[in-house]
């Protein structure tokens, strides 16, 4: 569902609406620079430019919106903060209402669709990190509705490549991953997983604003989904290097440094992760060094120490389940090394409740074969 928000999402950016938004294009450029500063966690930067938009347009859908975004950088993962989850909820309402009232002027309808897509979307992935995902199906089909009333007005923008080739691949995918949803996606138009990573490779390419997001989604389908490691590290890198301050990009960069064995590099990188004592990034730095003892220096016993150090945490769906299922699968590998294929079938059983790596899954479902 997250993955189904962001195309809801960034279709509304980067539409052509998007200029009618606010009817000037310096207050576009303002927004535009304010995400840029929030993707590498410049807050008080973001909100100087967001502050200027706000006050030109101080009854306009687009103040709580920026101030939602705001709330939720601000407390990623933010379903664990649950004063900031209410007032986030709380200012994704306020632009729904305000959105609802904008639609019943005409002339306002690619505005009033934006931030309708945008709220509904944002809601849907909240529900979904609650484990609420019929509710969250249903919440995006609504933005989704909105969506197919404006799509026409992207038909012809290089941007629009990025939210089509997320839409074809996770339009399969995500019912896939999450078969109880089936039902609910009925409703949406079919997808194709291969031309989705080729509309993609092109928006990394050849868009301007959603660039940025589509080279970040782009890299996870190929660690989670295609194990293409390679590729998913050219994408990593260039976010790394333009966003050094964001630690999610830094947290995925780690995972593809190692994935392709550039050990040396990554190491550092999971000592910045460890340092910010953030339980997602200490649980994602003890699963890198587990990774690294077992497969790269052969020493099981660190290797298992650093693996029920990740499972002394807990997991945090948005961010973390998969590297728990890793833990989990690390720990049934050197079981099997020691001779306790039972013990080793215990933790695969475990590692599939939190898996949606395809690696992961197929080593799993292998071995309990």
């Amino acid at each position: 569902m997250k993955q189904l928000f962001w195309i809801l999402l960034f279709w509304c950016f980067s539409a052509s609406s998007f200029a009618q938004l606010l009817n000037d294009n310096e207050s576009k450029q303002l927004i535009i620079k304010g995400l840029d500063k929030l993707y590498n966690y410049e807050f008080k930067e973001a909100d100087a430019y967001f502050q200027s938009v706000k006050a030109k347009y101080p009854k306009h859908p687009v103040t709580p919106l920026l101030s939602a975004l705001q709330v939720q950088w601000l407390n990623l993962p933010i379903e664990q903060n649950p004063k900031a989850l209410g007032q986030y909820l709380a200012l994704l309402e306020k632009c729904q209402l305000s959105a609802e009232t904008l639609l019943q002027d005409p002339s306002k309808k690619a505005e009033a669709i934006f931030f309708l897509v945008a709220s509904h979307g944002y809601i849907a992935l909240v529900l979904n990190y609650k484990k609420e995902q019929v509710k969250a199906a249903n919440e995006a089909r609504k933005a989704y509705g909105y969506l197919k009333d404006g799509k026409q007005l992207t038909e012809k923008n290089p941007e629009f490549l990025f939210t089509s080739g997320l839409y074809n691949f996770y339009r399969v995918q995500y019912p896939e991953t999450h078969p109880i949803v089936k039902p609910v996606m009925l409703f949406f138009d079919n997808g194709n997983k291969k031309l989705g990573i080729q509309q993609l490779e092109q928006a990394v390419q050849k868009s301007v604003f959603s660039r940025i997001e589509a080279a970040f989604y782009l890299m996870g389908v190929c660690l989670k989904y295609e194990s293409n490691y390679p590729k998913a590290l050219v994408y990593s890198n260039w976010l790394h290097e333009r966003y050094p301050n964001n630690l999610i990009y830094t947290m995925r960069h780690t995972e593809s440094l190692i994935m392709n064995g550039k050990i040396e590099d990554a190491l550092p990188l999971i000592q910045q992760l460890k340092r910010t004592n953030d339980k997602v990034y200490l649980l994602a730095g003890n699963l890198f060094e587990g990774l690294i003892n077992e497969k790269f220096k052969k020493n099981d016993k660190a290797a298992a120490d650093q693996y029920v150090n990740v499972l002394k945490m807990q997991p945090n769906d948005r961010y973390t389940n998969d590297y728990y299922a890793m833990a989990y699968a690390g720990l049934a590998r050197i079981s099997i090394r020691s001779g306790n294929t039972k013990r080793a079938e215990e933790l695969y059983r475990r590692c599939l409740e939190y898996a949606e790596y395809k690696s992961t899954v197929n080593e799993a479902e292998n071995f309990l074969k």
